[in-house]
């Protein structure tokens, strides 16, 4: 008898342990396929070039720090090569099969929140939120509990109808992470308030837009989008990071970055996009120096679509004694009425002395 409840009792322990810990899978596709309602968190790092991302492996990883806080999750770790001998090439071919990871990875070593289509819903990224195990999984925590929040909600507007439906989605888009690619689930919703131009939103087709346009169409067709009050406060980060990529390509002035990064990451500085904003200031306006470890590699979207390239130094401090608090595009919240302040002066959206001629028409 004794021999027996030592036996149920160690089975009870493996299963309290399995739970606690989450699913630890050994490929993408397993991962996909056992997520359900779950979240995929994939910590991908630089495994035979970057000292900060094996330090990372090594600290959180292999000492299993970091499984507390994916005890709700699947939890999958890809180590990424930047020369790969044969057998780390086969290595990674096991883990990720036909795979490959989503677009906007900015940076290694990262945590990535992806559901069960792969698409990528969160991300813990940067020196900033991966110096310590305690603040990745401060964040890593955050963003899997908004991902089961929203999860929650979705399920429950796929058997809605009606303004219950459009009320439900409305909640969900409204939590600070990616929404799902809801397909006919959103249903053909004629709504007031904009939620079609909302879930169907895309941050790449903006980008694409952009390319061909002059600073004053570019300017006027953002500030548009911003202006209809319908988008998320991500969204409308992610309008400004298209438009900001688009004025550093064609070397627009500091005084328009500057107030175009200080907008964006005013709008919420606790984000993804709040921290890219602020690593930006300093990396493409103040020029500052910063450790070279936390220069991300650049990632490109596969297939056909718009390589999406972004540098994050979140080590990288602001001087804030020379931040304008003007934006140049208005109000730093469309929740919240503008401060005089916030208000563009026309010298922000005068023509850039360091931009060709052609390019300012």
């Amino acid at each position: 008898m004794l021999r027996q409840i030592l036996m149920w009792s160690a089975m009870l322990l493996g299963s309290w342990a399995s739970v606690a810990q989450g699913i630890v899978v050994r490929s993408y596709a397993d991962a996909l396929s056992k997520a359900g309602e779950k979240p995929v968190v994939i910590f991908a790092y630089g495994a035979d070039y970057d000292k900060f991302s094996t330090r990372i492996h090594e600290e959180y990883i292999k000492k299993n720090k970091i499984m507390p806080a994916v005890r709700k999750c699947v939890f999958l770790v890809v180590p990424m090569y930047q020369n790969p001998t044969p057998a780390q090439q086969k290595e990674v071919e096991k883990i990720m099969g036909k795979h490959k990871l989503p677009g906007g990875i900015w940076s290694y070593p990262c945590l990535a929140v992806v559901d069960k289509d792969g698409k990528l819903r969160g991300i813990v990224q940067g020196a900033a939120d991966m110096k310590s195990v305690e603040a990745a999984s401060a964040r890593l925590n955050e963003l899997v509990e908004a991902y089961i929040t929203q999860e929650k909600l979705l399920s429950k507007a796929a058997s809605a109808s009606g303004s219950r439906k459009a009320d439900l989605l409305l909640q969900a888009s409204n939590i600070n992470i990616a929404m799902p690619d809801l397909g006919d689930n959103k249903g053909n919703m004629k709504d007031n308030i904009g939620l079609g131009a909302r879930l169907s939103f895309d941050p790449i087709a903006i980008v694409e837009k952009l390319q061909t346009m002059s600073f004053a169409e570019a300017d006027a067709y953002i500030r548009h989008m911003i202006a209809d009050g319908c988008y998320s406060r991500r969204q409308r980060q992610e309008m400004m990071a298209a438009y900001a990529g688009h004025l550093r390509r064609n070397n627009a002035s500091i005084e328009r970055l500057r107030a175009l990064y200080t907008e964006m990451r005013n709008l919420d500085p606790n984000s993804m996009y709040g921290a890219y904003a602020e690593g930006a200031i300093a990396l493409w306006v103040n020029k500052e120096s910063f450790d070279p470890s936390t220069v991300p590699v650049e990632l490109r979207r596969s297939d056909a679509d718009v390589s999406a390239v972004a540098s994050v130094p979140g080590s990288a401090s602001v001087d804030t004694s020379t931040n304008s608090t003007k934006t140049a595009l208005g109000s730093s919240s469309l929740d919240d009425e503008a401060l005089p302040e916030d208000e563009p002066t026309e010298s922000d959206f005068e023509a850039d002395s360091d931009v060709p001629e052609d390019a300012q028409e």
